[in-house]
């Protein structure tokens, strides 16, 4: 399905055969994938580059079965990785790099970027941390080229190909929640992606490098949707059209009622007619969600598709359910923080 996303708001679309025509002669991929208990993300460029955003879940096995399965999909679909983004070092976020960064898959770039949060609890010297950083000395040792930026109190540009850049957003503090914010700029096209961090800590970058630089066309919700983050001025700020946010069916990992209400939303795709009122996704109703856009103007906004993979790639070696929205609207809770209520 086709929608045109606006600020605050996204609206159903139907491009002419030649707008289509033109959307499919390139254009950039996002993936969240339904891993359950954790988050992964793919970011597909034009020339079948990839960007990784987190990947875990919430075990050592199936940590190690979606390392596996995500360098299966980059084998099947002959697109190589070529950076990794560590937004913050939780488990559920970052554990099953270890297995992605041990395998000797061609996909996998033989000069590999890493950019990660600087926090104490990056430096570990026991269980997955540790490991981690094995995987990245080992590749090291053997030839491979791997560049570890480590981001505190600071932004970073980096320039992908012509009208693509990342840019990257960190400030410090915050312990295993001191996470990297990530823009994607595609022509006309921005997409932010947080980690897991606390209202305080969004505002607080938000303060630092202004709306103007936040402000985007979709937001992956913080912290799997707790009521502890997605700050109200961080939403005001980026004015999304589009919410998507990687759900499981527990508390640690479930898109709450007040975040919901802060996003101002309501899942799914928008209804006839719909206005003023931005689509919110989330993996354990829809899957795998798939988002395309060609970064180009679409009748006052810009054109993306919207996909789903139920119950997603993964899914079934995750053992990552599915719920109706039902049964997780009944689920929903609310918390108390005021920091992520002030306008």
């Amino acid at each position: 399905m086709y929608l045109r996303v606006l600020e605050n708001e996204v609206r159903n679309a139907r491009p002419s055969l030649g707008r289509k025509a033109q959307f499919e002669e390139s254009y950039l991929e996002i993936r969240m994938f339904n891993v359950g208990h954790g988050e992964c993300i793919l970011i597909i460029f034009d020339g079948d580059r990839v960007w990784l955003i987190d990947s875990g879940s919430n075990s050592i096995t199936r940590n190690r079965v979606l390392g596996e399965n995500l360098i299966n999909y980059l084998e099947q679909h002959s697109i190589t990785l070529e950076t990794i983004v560590a937004s913050h070092p939780h488990f559920d976020h970052a554990g099953a790099f270890e297995t992605i960064l041990g395998s000797n898959s061609s996909q996998i770039s033989a000069t590999l970027s890493i950019y990660r949060s600087e926090d104490p609890t990056w430096h570990s010297t026991r269980g997955w941390k540790e490991r981690f950083r094995a995987a990245i000395e080992a590749r090291q040792n053997r030839g491979d080229t791997v560049n570890e930026i480590a981001l505190r109190n600071g932004y970073r540009e980096v320039h992908i190909a012509d009208d693509v850049t990342a840019h990257l957003f960190a400030g410090s503090g915050e312990g295993p929640y001191t996470s990297i914010f990530l823009q994607i700029r595609y022509r006309d096209a921005k997409l932010m992606f947080t980690g897991d961090a606390h209202c305080r800590y969004e505002v607080d970058l938000l303060d630092d490098f202004g709306d103007v630089q936040f402000r985007a066309d979709v937001v992956k919700v913080t912290h799997h949707g707790s009521s502890s983050g997605t700050a109200t001025r961080v939403i005001n700020a980026i004015k999304p059209g589009i919410a998507i946010a990687s759900t499981g069916d527990d508390s640690g990992h479930r898109l709450e009622r007040d975040t919901l209400d802060r996003l101002g939303g309501h899942s799914g795709l928008p209804g006839p007619g719909a206005c003023d009122v931005r689509s919110v996704f989330e993996t354990i109703i829809d899957g795998d969600i798939i988002l395309r856009t060609d970064g180009r103007p679409y009748i006052g906004g810009l054109l993306y598709q919207v996909g789903f993979n139920p119950p997603g790639q993964f899914a079934n070696d995750l053992g990552a359910e599915l719920k109706s929205v039902d049964d997780v609207d009944s689920e929903r809770t609310s918390g108390d923080y005021p920091a992520c209520r002030l306008e």
